[in-house]
C-alpha cells in the first residue's frame, strides 16, 4: 500500500475517531502528523510525529506544518477555532498542504448574527423570528437595549438568547430551562449584551436533528442525519453542554421523521448549497462543509446553526458507518470528484463518559484525577467492530497514566443492526470507565425515541 502522510490539528474532540476511520483505509497507510493541545493517549500512540501546543496557535501550526511538509499530503482538523482564524487559508498559503475544511471566508459559526442573515438569503421559512441586538446601535446606552429586547422577548413569549461569539452550546440561554422569569431572562441577556452582539430568537417547539453534508466545492454529498443530546442530565434535564452522546439509525433519517419529511430536508439544504456557492466549483467550501443544527416542527423545520466542521459526537456516528474508504474520501474532495459516500446500514450509538461535574456548574477539584481505560479496551477487544473507545479531553502523563481534564472524556461507540442493540453496547463499553465519571444513560433509549415519535405526531396534528 501507499504511504501517505495526514496532518491532524487536534483540540481533543473527535480527532481520535478521525484517525482511527483513516487508519483502517484498505488502500493506503497513512502516517499521522498530530499537532494538538494536550497529549491524547490515542493519538500519541498512532502518531509518526506528535506536537503538543496547548493553545493551538496559528503559528505554532504552521511551524509544524512547515517541518513536516514534504511528507503530508493534506490535513484535518477536528475544531472549528482552526477553520475560524484562517487555518486552511494560512496553512495553504504557507505550506502548499491542502485542508480538508472550509475556508475562513465560509466559517460561519464565527458570527450567530451574520448565520440568521445568510439563513434568510439560503432557505425560505427555516428562519425562526430573530433580532438582532448590537451595542453600537445603541451607543452604550444599555438601558435602551434592555428596554427593547424586554419587548421583543414579550413578542415572541419564550424566548432564546445567543451571545453573537460562538461558545458551543454553553452560552446560549433558552426560556423554561435557563431561566424562567422575567428578571432571569434580563440578566442573561446582559451577560451575553455585555460581550458583544446578541441574537434573541423565538423558542421553536420541535424535535432535534443534525444534518451533515460533505462537499469538494461543487458535489454535495449528504451524510446520515444524526440526533446529539446537549443537556447534561438524562431526559434533557441541567445545562446546555457540548454534547453528551448522539446516535445514527440504519436508515439514513431518524425514527421520529418520516421519509418524505426528511427528502424535503435534503432538498432544501441542496438548493441552499447551490445558492451559497455560487455558479461553477467554489473550493472555499470542501470537506464537511457544513453541520445545521435543525428543529422539526408539524409544519417543516427551522435552522437553529451551522457550523463548518462535523459535530463533536455526531460525526463519530458518521465515521463509524462509512462504508468507503475515508483517505479515499478525503482525495476525492482536494481533487474535485466527490460524488457519492457509501454508508452502511448499521445503527451507530455514541456515550461520552465525563467528570462527574462536568454541565452542573461546579469547578473541578485542582488536582489530576485519573481515568483508567483498561477494562474498556479489553471490552473492546472481546466485541470487535462493535465497540469503538475513543479518547477526548484525558491526557496522558510522562508516568504513562492518564487523566481528565474539565471537558467530555471519552466517547464509547456501539455500533449494531439496531439502534438497541448499538445502545446496549455503548452503555456497556461506558460502564467500564474506571474514574471520577459519569454518563447519561438514555441516549437513543426506546422511551427517548418513542417520546420524539408522540411529539411530532402531535405536532403533525397541531396539538
Amino acid at each position: 500500500m501507499d504511504r501517505i502522510g495526514i496532518l491532524v490539528v487536534s483540540k481533543c474532540l473527535s480527532a481520535a475517531a478521525i484517525i482511527d476511520r483513516l487508519a483502517r483505509s484498505e488502500n493506503y497507510a497513512p502516517e499521522f502528523y498530530v499537532v494538538e493541545r494536550q497529549p491524547n493517549p490515542f493519538n500519541v500512540r498512532r502518531a509518526k510525529v506528535h506536537r503538543v501546543v496547548p493553545d493551538l496557535g496559528s503559528a505554532e501550526v504552521l511551524r509544524f506544518a512547515r517541518a513536516h511538509r514534504d511528507g503530508i499530503s493534506f490535513a484535518l482538523t477536528d475544531t472549528e477555532d482552526f477553520i475560524t482564524a484562517g487555518g486552511r487559508d494560512l496553512l495553504e498559503q504557507e505550506t502548499g498542504i491542502p485542508a480538508v475544511c472550509v475556508s475562513r471566508k465560509y466559517a460561519i459559526e464565527a458570527s450567530k448574527a451574520d448565520q440568521r442573515l445568510l439563513f434568510e438569503r439560503l432557505f425560505e421559512g427555516a428562519n425562526p423570528r430573530f433580532r438582532v441586538f448590537d451595542p453600537r446601535d445603541y451607543r452604550s446606552d444599555e438601558r435602551a437595549a434592555v428596554s427593547d429586547f424586554r419587548r421583543f422577548a414579550e413578542e415572541l413569549g419564550e424566548p432564546v438568547i445567543k451571545p453573537d461569539a460562538p461558545a458551543r452550546g454553553a452560552g446560549v440561554g433558552v426560556w423554561g430551562s435557563d431561566f424562567r422569569t422575567e428578571r432571569e431572562m434580563t440578566d442573561f441577556f446582559r451577560r451575553a449584551y455585555a460581550r458583544g452582539r446578541v441574537v434573541v430568537e423565538e423558542r421553536v417547539d420541535g424535535e432535534e436533528s443534525s444534518f451533515h453534508a460533505f462537499s469538494d466545492g461543487s458535489h454535495f454529498v449528504v451524510a446520515p442525519q444524526t440526533r446529539d443530546y446537549k443537556r447534561a442530565f438524562d431526559g434533557g434535564r441541567g445545562r446546555l453542554t457540548g454534547g453528551m452522546g448522539s446516535y445514527r439509525a440504519p436508515r439514513s433519517h431518524l425514527p421520529f421523521l418520516r421519509p418524505s419529511e426528511w427528502e424535503s430536508v435534503v432538498d432544501a439544504e441542496r438548493l441552499a448549497f447551490r445558492r451559497w456557492k455560487g455558479r461553477g466549483s467554489n473550493p472555499g467550501l470542501r470537506g464537511i462543509v457544513l453541520y445545521d443544527a435543525l428543529m422539526h416542527t408539524g409544519d417543516g423545520f427551522r435552522v437553529l446553526e451551522r457550523n463548518s466542521r462535523g459535530g463533536n459526537t455526531e460525526q463519530i456516528n458518521i465515521l463509524t458507518t462509512m462504508r468507503d474508504d475515508f483517505v479515499e474520501v478525503c482525495l476525492r474532495m482536494i481533487e474535485g470528484r466527490l460524488r457519492a459516500i457509501r454508508f452502511s446500514e448499521r445503527a451507530s450509538v455514541v456515550t461520552c463518559v465525563v467528570p462527574e461535574e462536568y454541565g452542573t456548574g461546579k469547578e473541578p477539584p485542582g488536582v489530576a484525577r485519573p481515568v483508567d481505560l483498561s477494562a474498556a479496551y479489553l471490552l473492546q477487544e472481546r466485541l470487535g467492530e462493535a465497540l469503538r473507545v475513543y479518547p477526548m479531553d484525558l491526557r496522558l502523563e510522562v508516568d504513562g497514566t492518564t487523566v481528565m481534564g474539565g471537558s467530555r472524556s471519552v466517547a464509547v461507540v456501539g455500533i449494531g443492526g439496531s439502534l438497541e442493540e448499538a445502545r446496549e453496547i455503548s452503555a456497556l463499553g461506558a460502564g467500564a470507565v474506571r474514574g471520577p465519571v459519569r454518563a447519561r444513560s438514555d441516549i437513543a433509549s426506546r422511551e427517548d425515541i418513542r417520546a420524539s415519535e408522540d411529539h411530532m405526531d402531535a405536532l403533525r396534528r397541531g396539538l
